[in-house]
């Protein structure tokens, strides 16, 4: 198969330098889910103009605060004074923890990294916005040849330089695939296995030639190499600084290097002008950790923030008539769920399990806390699955009188349940749980909910249902969900909330199938497997709501990246 920190009081961003044509796919127009939300709502007032400022004002401060010598810092002071890009100011709720591209496998800090590092192969999602389906495109990598049913090979662009000025080379995927990070038995981090613990070894074939070698068969991995953990880091800083590094500021060649990272406060990326896929659009990208949302909104509104995240769907069409600024409601390839604890009190019964699924109305639920624009997911499945995406499939509809009567042959006599969560943590989550012990209620189940500050202590015993989140990494059975999310190598099953009978057996299978007609046969027999055990409650899709100045021509993708490259940002 062949594949082939500057002063935030700056001028408006609308109005700096900037390509004068938007991007290709980028703007509101180019993709259905990136359209402003829509509904009616009060016109707000005007934003005030931004005043302007200059990045000498932060050095000044940067002189008085650190002991660096002042001839050091002028060249790039004078640099900066004369780059005419903006300064793009962003408020998040949340900065990761890490930068380690692995570690910060989430929601807050994959926007970081997307723009930090670059992957072999890549999704295009404006293509794929287009037209549908799922599409990849070459990136660092040229091309991408299966050799044989075990070996995959790579070759490399020449011209890919990192952000530490030396061009990348095969010994910087080396690095990136090595056994300690991604397929060895103890490896560093359990995201490393996830898209390639099936991996049997990787070599280099000369300086920009690479074989990854499996231990299976995978007619996924181009997918694979698109998706998550597939991120190029530089060798050279990996061997000299270690994990500690990659954490706190790591090297690769994405259009942005990490110029400061305060954790939990702010973070400063910088443009990586040797970019190999052009001049980055902006000058610096400044994520600003705001908790609330109600904060990062009036940012907005007061010309403080060009882009903030993680509003609430009210929030976001509280900006629907506002001439300057806009609200972007975004489908993403993500879900939320419930999931039982199998081994306590009745939740032991499928019946009862099947019962708790089929009293919820999903409709409403998601109306509810998304609006009218909500389609419910009825399985964990995404139409970019392609032709084994089962459009049929109904999955747990809505039918009390049937919850009623699989409650009864279960044996549920009116124990009371405990639901834990962490209310801040993933959007919307309490409302939706307050509405389902509602429903749940109307057919005779007795729950109580416990709150936790944080997700850690959520998964501690005593619980019999608890929320995750279901990320699609790539679009495919094997990119997300129900293989992957609730296999045994992840936590419900690692953590002995479920034990199932002949699930992981079929997930096995289609793991190494690569007829379509069987990788069919075995998704639809996973799905089926799925509902005859409920061990979870799909909740909904998640969509995000960003709201940003209209005259930023961007767009976001169905994942949580934020892409700033100048194929997908403009002002004008």
């Amino acid at each position: 198969m062949h594949l082939a920190e500057g002063d935030h009081r700056r001028p408006h961003i609308g109005r700096q330098a900037g390509p004068r044509n938007p991007p290709h796919g980028a703007g509101p127009s180019s993709h259905p889910s990136h359209a402003a939300v829509t509904r009616l709502s009060p016109a707000s007032p005007s934003l005030p103009r931004r005043q302007g400022g200059s990045l000498m004002t932060i050095r000044r401060r940067a002189l008085l605060a650190t002991p660096l010598a002042l001839p050091a810092l002028l060249p790039r002071v004078a640099g900066a004074q004369a780059d005419g890009r903006p300064v793009l100011r962003i408020a998040v709720q949340a900065l990761p923890p890490t930068l380690e591209p692995l570690e910060a496998i989430s929601n807050v800090g994959l926007r970081v990294t997307y723009n930090v590092f670059d992957t072999l192969w890549r999704r295009d999602f404006a293509r794929e916005a287009r037209e549908g389906g799922r599409h990849l495109t070459p990136f660092v990598a040229t091309s991408l040849v299966q050799r044989d049913p075990l070996s995959w090979v790579a070759e490399l662009r020449t011209d890919v330089r990192l952000q530490d000025g030396t061009l990348l080379t095969s010994a910087d995927v080396l690095s990136t695939f090595s056994a300690e990070r991604m397929w060895g038995e103890r490896t560093q981090t359990f995201e490393g296995r996830v898209n390639f613990g099936h991996l049997a070894g990787v070599e280099a074939e000369g300086p920009h030639r690479v074989v990854f070698r499996t231990q299976s068969p995978d007619p996924v991995m181009p997918q694979r190499l698109a998706a998550y953990g597939g991120w190029i880091h530089s060798a050279a800083f990996y061997a000299a600084q270690g994990l500690d590094g990659m954490r706190r500021a790591p090297v690769g060649s994405g259009p942005y290097r990490v110029a400061s990272f305060q954790r939990d406060q702010r973070l400063v990326l910088e443009a990586h002008d040797e970019y190999w896929g052009g001049r980055p659009p902006v000058r610096q990208i400044v994520f600003t950790a705001v908790p609330e949302a109600s904060s990062r909104l009036a940012g907005l509104h007061a010309g403080d923030y060009d882009l903030v995240t993680n509003l609430l769907p009210e929030q976001a069409e509280s900006l629907a008539r506002h001439p300057r600024v806009e609200g972007v409601e975004v489908p993403l390839d993500f879900a939320h769920i419930l999931y039982y604890d199998t081994r306590r009190g009745p939740l032991r019964d499928a019946r009862i399990r099947q019962g708790l699924n089929h009293a919820v109305d999903y409709d409403t639920l998601g109306r509810s806390l998304w609006g009218e624009g909500y389609r419910r997911m009825a399985a964990l499945q995404i139409p970019a699955f392609g032709e084994l995406y089962d459009a049929d499939r109904k999955g747990f509809t809505y039918d009390p009188d049937r919850a009623r009567r699989l409650l009864r042959e279960g044996g549920y006599g009116g124990e009371e349940l405990i639901i834990r969560i962490a209310p801040n943590y993933y959007l919307q989550m309490l409302q939706a749980v307050q509405v389902i012990q509602e429903m749940w209620r109307a057919v005779g189940v007795n729950t109580r909910l416990e709150t936790r500050e944080n997700l850690a202590s959520v998964t501690q015993p005593g619980a019999d249902i608890r929320p995750t989140s279901i990320a699609f990494r790539f679009p495919d059975p094997l990119g997300g969900g129900l293989a992957v999310h609730l296999s045994k190598e992840y936590s419900l099953q690692r953590s002995g909330f479920w034990q199932p009978v002949r699930y992981n057996a079929i997930v096995d299978a289609l793991r190494v199938a690569t007829a379509p007609e069987d990788r069919k046969r075995l998704w639809l027999a996973l799905l089926d497997e799925y509902e005859a055990e409920a061990p979870a409650l799909i909740l909904y899709p998640v969509r995000e709501y960003i709201g940003k100045w209209r005259d930023m021509r961007w767009s976001h993708p169905p994942l949580y990246y934020m892409d700033f490259r100048a194929t997908n940002l403009a002002f004008g």
